[in-house]
């Protein structure tokens, strides 16, 4: 898997103090608050130390909640300075957002891990990576799982203490 990264010239010349300006509206606003706090969530929940730029990032744009009418859903610790979602708020996003994304990339996963299980079951070791007619008959094995997992939901699948 290739990452990419992307800087502007400035940057690469050693001027990472150049400043973009942006206006939003507040509903705008609220809403880059909603995709960082999301964003911050799905970076920082299975670390064991936060992404350090990524909260950096969302502290700065937390300083303007004010400014966007935010003060019900924005709060402010005043002893250390720290800003964040009001619980109810962010559960909200939770149930939202967080939930329903968990929940449908639970089944995908299931589906493509069994897939691969019975791949192997069914060929044998396979090439890493697949060759096509691999591809194709794991396609049309998730395919399969999934519709099982949709009607049945976890009733066929086993698990074993080896």
């Amino acid at each position: 898997m290739a990452a990419f990264f992307v800087y502007d010239e400035e940057e690469r010349r050693g001027n990472p103090m150049k400043k973009v300006h942006l206006e939003f509206t507040p509903v705008q606003y609220q809403k880059l608050v909603e995709a960082l706090f999301l964003g911050g969530w799905v970076t920082n929940t299975t670390r064991d130390d936060l992404d350090e730029e990524f909260e950096s990032l969302r502290d700065y744009v937390f300083q303007h909640y004010k400014e966007a009418g935010m003060e019900g859903l924005i709060e402010e610790n005043q002893e250390i300075g720290y800003k964040d979602l009001n619980v109810d708020y962010e559960s909200t996003l939770l149930s939202r957002y967080i939930d329903r994304y968990d929940e449908q990339v639970f089944w995908e996963k299931l589906a493509e891990k069994l897939s691969d299980r019975e791949l192997v079951n069914l060929e044998g070791p396979i090439a890493v990576p697949l060759n096509e007619a691999q591809i194709l008959k794991k396609l049309a094995l998730e395919e399969e799982i999934e519709e099982d997992l949709h009607i049945n939901g976890l009733e066929h699948v086993k698990w074993e203490r080896k």
